[in-house]
């Protein structure tokens, strides 16, 4: 007498396959969440640790990048916007400070008027082109002659002028008021080029000044 083969009845309900097919499926979309994650976390490390390259040249998150106050006032530069985040100030005109690649790619993201109205430089072309602001400062006045434009002729002192911004301009007729407040030499030709580029009288202002300050120290 043959042995018949008894096969094992299937056990399993339709709550049980539901179920498994929910786990197989939670399984799948955790393992995809979890390679998202690591293309995140990749990326996120790329941006935040690899060197910078610009042409030839390799820029370490942490390499400082000298930055140049073109204002005649306290100038503060905030790594984030509305005067957040880490801040670097200067105090005088063409005051050099070093600020670290990092923090300089955010202060130009997020003070993009600052640039555009001239009030600081970045005095290196690579990191520049990295931050993408050479053709910005190819409008402007070159920083050098900005910085002695006083030491000009009459003439190339109303070049630089003409291809500054108002801030710019405003800027350099306070410095003529306060040379003139000093009492210091200056051309005559040249205060009138500077007050005419911003349609004031320099030196009126720099008299009504000099009577206010001994107005208010004889008092």
């Amino acid at each position: 007498m043959s042995e018949k083969t008894i096969k094992p009845k299937n056990t399993e309900s339709a709550a049980d396959k539901k179920l498994t097919e929910m786990e197989r499926k939670y399984q799948l979309e955790m393992e995809m969440m979890k390679r998202q994650i690591e293309e995140l976390t990749k990326s996120l490390g790329t941006k935040t640790n690899d060197p910078v390259k610009v042409d030839n040249k390799k820029f370490d998150l942490d390499d400082d990048i000298d930055v140049i106050s073109l204002c005649n006032h306290r100038l503060n530069l905030y790594t984030g916007g509305f005067g957040q985040g880490e801040r670097y100030w200067f105090d005088k005109f063409a005051e050099v400070k070093p600020i670290p690649f990092r923090d300089l790619k955010e202060i130009v993201k997020n003070n993009r008027s600052f640039l555009e109205k001239g009030y600081f430089y970045v005095d290196n072309e690579d990191a520049r082109k990295a931050f993408r602001i050479n053709r910005l400062y190819e409008s402007l006045p070159n920083m050098q002659d900005f910085i002695h434009i006083l030491e000009k002729t009459p003439q190339e002192i109303e070049k630089q002028l003409n291809i500054a911004t108002s801030q710019q301009k405003d800027i350099v007729a306070s410095i003529v008021i306060w040379k003139l407040f000093d009492g210091e030499k200056l051309d005559m030709n040249i205060v009138k080029i500077v007050g005419d580029s911003v349609h004031k009288d320099l030196v009126s202002i720099a008299n009504d000044n000099k009577e206010l300050y001994s107005v208010g120290s004889d008092l």
